[in-house]
């Protein structure tokens, strides 16, 4: 076994990043990939980094900065200021809400990304995690394909569905827990004059919510590059509480959302309530758009046992969370720059006094994780029930702080604003 090896699962957001900070330390790795491409998935959408931008710098490979990013990753070619803001709009009016502060904000297309972090990385493809096993400070793992790897440390960056969590708490903890929240989405193309209207309203994007019925829908760009608007993507999101009395089904006539056209069809009937423009905007949504439905969920970031300083978790694995005030990339870009920063302190490959290589920096790592998770999980879940539920929306941290990293207590409003 290659001394020190660090063995990644996962090659998304916070694999890569990982890849990269254990680089820029000399720190050996390789990460394994269950897919058979960086781009071998279908589905694309994008994210924002709104809170962990300086974070987010010391992780990147070396020559790349922002300038890169926005060239090769970005939705646009906006360079952000300090007066950059999110408009939400109550849905049943029309009007303006709130302009929400997104100062300097990024907005990074997933796919490209990741294809700008997989550079200059060792990445194995079509490794899918099949087993684990930790014994005497070495860490094994086994893969689908008969193939074994060995390591001293292994860092379970496999998302929210994480087989590495499983192995660490079992599957009844590991599991993710439902949300009464349903999503649909789409990242589409839309008529010429519908695409201009939207970024009209605001060049990058915008959220709606109907206190009324409990839906809310953000529409951002995705690609717009090419000079003709008709040309133009956006991702297009709908969520609403599938418990609210006013949905317009009752459990009995839920719609089959199996297909594309059935999701977009449903799309647009649930915005049959909104006020102008919103309706024609979401109804304008083409009928081969491709598009996805699927319920909300979240797993609570608990303790859990790292075998000795030799398996970890990072980004979804360590705390999936719901979408709507951004926080998912924010916290795994934050998970990744702890890390490095413990790796920097407290990793010595000679100390032999010490159970394993990274065991004093996992110390450090975790006991940043279990808290900041477990609070940004629960604050989040939170956020979006009040989002959905007319009564509690104006009270939701989504309308009340946008997306800097407050959190909602059932007392009042704590002011808990995590590292940037």
């Amino acid at each position: 076994m290659e001394k020190d090896r660090v063995l990644i699962i996962g090659a998304g957001s916070a694999g890569l990043l990982m890849a990269h900070s254990l680089k820029k330390l000399g720190i050996s790795y390789t990460v394994f990939e269950q897919d058979a491409a960086i781009d071998a998935r279908r589905r694309d959408w994008s994210f924002g980094v709104y809170w962990a931008q300086s974070r987010l710098g010391e992780c990147l490979p070396e020559g790349v900065d922002e300038k890169t990013l926005r060239e090769k990753a970005q939705v646009d070619d906006y360079v952000a200021q300090e007066d950059f803001i999110l408009p939400t709009f109550n849905a049943e009016t029309g009007e303006l809400m709130k302009n929400l502060p997104t100062p300097c904000s990024i907005r990074l297309q997933r796919r490209r990304f990741l294809k700008l972090l997989s550079q200059g990385v060792d990445i194995r493809y079509g490794k899918r995690l099949e087993a684990i096993k930790t014994e005497g400070g070495v860490v094994t793992v086994s893969f689908e394909d008969g193939t074994t790897e060995e390591g001293s440390l292994l860092i379970g960056c496999d998302g929210a569905h994480s087989k590495v969590r499983s192995f660490l708490l079992g599957p009844e903890k590991a599991a993710l827990r439902p949300l009464p929240l349903l999503t649909s989405a789409a990242v589409t193309t839309l008529p010429h004059d519908t695409a201009l209207a939207i970024r009209k309203i605001h060049r990058r994007h915008m959220n709606a919510v109907h206190p009324s019925n409990g839906s809310s829908g953000w529409i951002s760009i995705q690609e717009c590059s090419d000079p003709e608007p008709s040309k133009w993507v956006f991702l297009m999101i709908q969520s609403w509480s599938d418990t609210n009395a006013s949905d317009l089904q009752s459990p009995e006539t839920k719609p089959d959302l199996s297909t594309k056209s059935a999701i977009v069809q449903d799309m647009r009937k649930r915005v049959g309530v909104w006020e102008e423009p919103f309706k024609s905007i979401w109804q304008s949504i083409p009928d081969n758009a491709p598009a996805w439905h699927t319920r909300l969920s979240d797993w609570v970031t608990e303790p859990w046992d790292n075998k000795s300083g030799t398996v970890t978790l990072a980004g979804d694995a360590a705390h999936s969370m719901t979408f709507h005030r951004g926080q998912g990339l924010n916290n795994a870009i934050d998970d990744v720059c702890t890390l490095l920063h413990a790796l920097r302190d407290h990793y010595s490959p000679s100390n032999t006094d010490a159970p394993t290589p990274f065991a004093e920096a996992l110390k450090v790592y975790e006991a940043n994780v279990w808290e900041r998770g477990k609070t940004a999980v629960l604050s989040n879940t939170k956020n979006s029930v009040m989002l959905h539920d007319g009564k509690n929306m104006a009270q939701s941290a989504a309308i009340r702080f946008g997306i800097m990293p407050r959190i909602v207590d059932d007392d009042g409003v704590r002011e808990t604003v995590m590292k940037a």
